[in-house]
C-alpha cells in the first residue's frame, strides 16, 4: 500500500511517500518545495500549482493522500471515558466536550484517538475542528486535483514518528490502573517541532501521546527581528537566519557583532520559552506529572547551540532528536535538514497506513465523508445503459407475470374442458375425469382400433386351401408330371412342398411351375426321410406366396 503525506506549511510544502510491505515501512520519497518568502506575495496560487503538478505524478486510484489540519485549528482534550468501545466514544464526544469547547455537533466535526484502555475505561484524546476549516482545506485540495483519503491533525500525525502505531491500542489491567492512579507523579517527555510560524508541542508518557499544544511562535519571528535590527529586507534576514543563526553559549572571546546577533536571536527565543513554560505548567497540572526531558526538531531547531540555550532557560534537558532514525528503510540519502523538517509530513503519511485496530484520526466524517468517485465515473459512463436495462427488466417482469397468469387461466379452462369431454364423450366415471384417465381411454381406443384393422385384414387373407389351389392349378397334369406329394405345409406366407416325381425332366417342369406361384425363387431344401416313399426323383421346395395382406409377417 502506498501513502503520501502532504504538509502545507507557511514557508514550504513537504511531501513524504511511504510504502507498506511484509518487510515493514519503507520511506521512498521526501520532497520539499520552498514557497516565496516575500510577505507581500500571495502563496495560495503557488501552492495550488505545485499540488496540481504533484497530483499528475500519481495514480490516485492506488494511493492514499493524507493532509493535516493546522494544530491551532484543532482543539484537543485528554479525557477518561467510562467505556472503551470506539463507536460509543465517538457518539458521546459532542456531549463530553460541550462545556469546554464552543462547538456543537452542527458546527464541528469530532473524532478521537484512543490512547490506551484502562480496564473497562479508556483514556482518549478528544479532537474537534470547525466545519468551515475542514471545508476550506478539502476544497483547496480538490482545486489542486487531489482526492484526499484522510484529513488528520498535525499534532496527532506527528506523534506517529515516535509511537508504536502499527500495534493494537495498549490495554492495562484493572489492578495496574488502580496502582497508576495512586501514583504521585506521571513521567512526561515533550517533543517540540519548531516551524516557521508555529511550534508544535506533544506530550508523551511511556511512548504514548497524551497531550498536544500549538504555540504561535516560529522562526519567522527571529527573521523579522534580524530584519529590524540590521535594517535589511525580510527575505535577506530569513536567509541569514537559516544559514548563520547561532546563540553564544558564553560571551567570553566573542566579538561585538557576534554578541549582537546572538542576543537578537536569543531575545526572540525567550518569548518562545515563555510560551513553552506555560504549556509545561499546563501539562504538569493536568496530568499531575513531571516533564523529565524535551526532544527538539523542526527547521528552526537547526540554530547552533539552541538546545543548550533552551535547557538553561527551561531547566529541563533539551536535546536534538532525529525523526528518520525510527525508519531505517530509506530510498534516499538522509540529510540533517530533511530529517528536521519532514516530521509532520512523515506522520501524515503513516496515518494512511494505519489499520482498524488502531485507526487514524480522520475529520472526513458526516457531510465530508469520502465519496466513491469510481462509482460516479462508472454511472456517468454506463448510467443510461443501466436505466434502459432496468426498464427492460421491469417490462419483462410484468410480461412474465401476465404470461404466468394467462397460462394458469388457460390451464384451468383446459382442465374444465377436459373434464366435460371426459364426462360427455368418453362417458368416464368421475374418478377418471382427469388427464391420466383421458390418456388411458385414448390408449385403449387406439389399441381397439388396431385390433379391428388387424381382424379386417385377416378377413381378406387368402386361406391355406386357396394357396393349395393356386399350386395345383400351376402344376401341369399327370400326362406331363406324375406327382406324388408327401408334405404340403402353409405357415403364414411360407410354403414347404415335398414329394416325388418320376424323373429329372418332371422335376424341372415342377420347379418352373412353382415360380408362377412363389413371390421369389423356390429354394430347394433337404428331403425328409420317408421309408414309404415311392421310387423316383424326390423334391423339397420352400417358397413364399401372396396371402393377400400388405405385410403377412404381422399375422401370427
Amino acid at each position: 500500500m502506498k501513502s503520501v503525506g502532504i504538509d502545507i506549511g507557511t514557508s514550504s510544502i513537504k511531501v513524504v511517500e511511504v510504502n507498506s510491505s511484509s518487510k515493514g515501512v519503507q520511506v521512498t520519497r521526501l520532497t520539499e518545495h520552498p514557497l516565496n518568502a516575500n510577505p507581500a506575495f500571495d502563496s495560495e496560487i503557488e501552492i495550488i500549482e505545485f499540488l496540481r503538478g504533484l497530483a499528475s505524478t500519481y495514480d490516485q486510484s492506488g494511493t492514499r493522500f493524507v493532509v493535516g489540519l493546522r494544530q491551532d485549528q484543532v482543539s484537543v482534550r485528554n479525557k477518561i471515558f467510562p467505556f472503551n468501545e470506539r463507536q460509543k466514544i465517538l457518539k458521546s464526544l459532542p456531549f463530553e466536550l460541550e462545556e469546554e469547547l464552543p462547538f456543537s455537533n452542527e458546527s464541528a466535526i469530532f473524532d478521537a484517538k484512543i490512547i490506551r484502555n484502562l480496564g473497562a475505561t479508556a483514556e482518549v484524546l478528544a479532537c474537534a475542528s470547525p466545519k468551515n476549516r475542514i471545508s476550506s482545506t478539502l476544497q483547496w485540495m480538490a482545486d489542486a486535483g487531489f482526492e484526499v483519503s484522510i484529513l488528520s491533525a498535525e499534532g496527532i500525525a506527528f506523534a506517529n514518528c515516535f509511537e508504536k502505531w502499527d500495534q493494537p491500542i495498549p490495554s492495562i489491567p484493572t489492578r495496574s490502573v488502580e496502582i497508576e492512579q495512586n501514583a504521585i507523579d506521571r513521567r512526561i517527555h515533550l517533543t517540540i517541532n519548531i516551524g516557521h510560524t508555529r511550534t508544535l508541542v506533544c506530550a508523551f508518557e511511556s511512548g504514548l501521546l497524551i497531550g498536544v499544544r500549538s504555540i504561535l511562535w516560529g522562526g519567522k519571528m527571529i527573521a523579522e527581528a534580524i530584519s529590524r535590527r540590521y535594517e535589511i529586507p525580510y527575505v535577506e534576514a530569513l536567509k541569514e537566519m537559516q544559514t548563520k543563526a547561532f546563540i553564544l553559549p558564553s560571551r567570553e572571546g566573542a566579538s561585538y557583532d557576534q554578541i549582537v546577533f546572538s542576543d537578537t536571536i536569543g531575545s526572540q527565543i525567550k518569548e518562545m520559552t515563555r510560551e513553552l513554560t506555560i504549556s509545561i505548567l499546563e501539562f504538569r497540572a493536568e496530568f499531575n506529572g513531571i516533564v523529565e526531558s524535551i526532544g527538539m526538531t523542526g527547521g528552526t531547531s537547526a540554530i547552533l547551540n539552541l538546545q543548550g540555550f533552551l535547557t538553561q532557560q527551561l531547566e529541563i534537558p533539551v536535546n536534538k532528536i532525529s525523526v528518520l532514525d525510527n525508519f531505517p528503510n530509506l530510498s534516499f540519502e538522509k540529510t540533517p535538514r530533511l530529517d528536521s523538517i519532514m516530521g509532520v509530513a512523515l506522520g501524515l503519511a503513516i496515518e494512511g497506513l494505519k489499520k482498524p485496530r488502531n485507526p487514524a484520526l480522520n475529520f472526513m466524517r458526516g457531510e465530508f465523508a469520502k465519496q466513491n468517485t469510481h462509482f460516479k465515473a462508472f454511472w456517468g459512463r454506463w448510467g443510461s445503459t443501466i436505466q434502459v436495462g432496468s426498464a427492460m427488466f421491469v417490462v419483462f417482469f410484468i410480461y412474465s407475470a401476465l404470461r404466468d397468469s394467462t397460462a394458469a387461466d388457460l390451464a384451468d379452462r383446459s382442465t374444465a374442458a377436459l373434464q366435460t369431454q371426459a364426462k360427455e364423450v368418453a362417458k368416464l366415471p368421475s374418478k377418471m375425469q382427469n388427464e391420466s384417465g383421458v390418456k388411458k381411454f385414448i390408449r385403449d381406443q387406439n389399441k381397439r382400433t388396431s385390433e379391428m384393422r388387424t381382424l379386417s385384414g385377416l378377413a381378406k387373407m387368402n386361406s391355406a386351401l386357396d394357396v393349395m389351389r393356386k399350386i395345383s392349378d400351376s402344376i401341369p397334369g399327370k400326362t406331363m408330371v406324375n406327382l406324388d406329394v408327401s408334405k404340403l405345409s402353409v405357415k403364414e406366407d411360407l410354403v414347404q412342398f415335398e414329394g416325388v416325381v418320376s424323373d429329372a425332366k418332371q422335376f424341372s417342369i415342377l420347379e418352373s411351375a412353382l415360380k408362377n406361384v412363389a413371390l421369389g425363387p423356390a429354394k430347394r431344401t433337404a428331403v425328409s426321410a420317408n421309408p414309404h416313399q415311392k421310387s423316383g426323383v424326390p423334391f423339397a421346395f420352400s417358397f413364399r406366396v401372396d396371402r393377400g395382406l400388405p405385410n403377412s409377417k404381422t399375422i401370427r
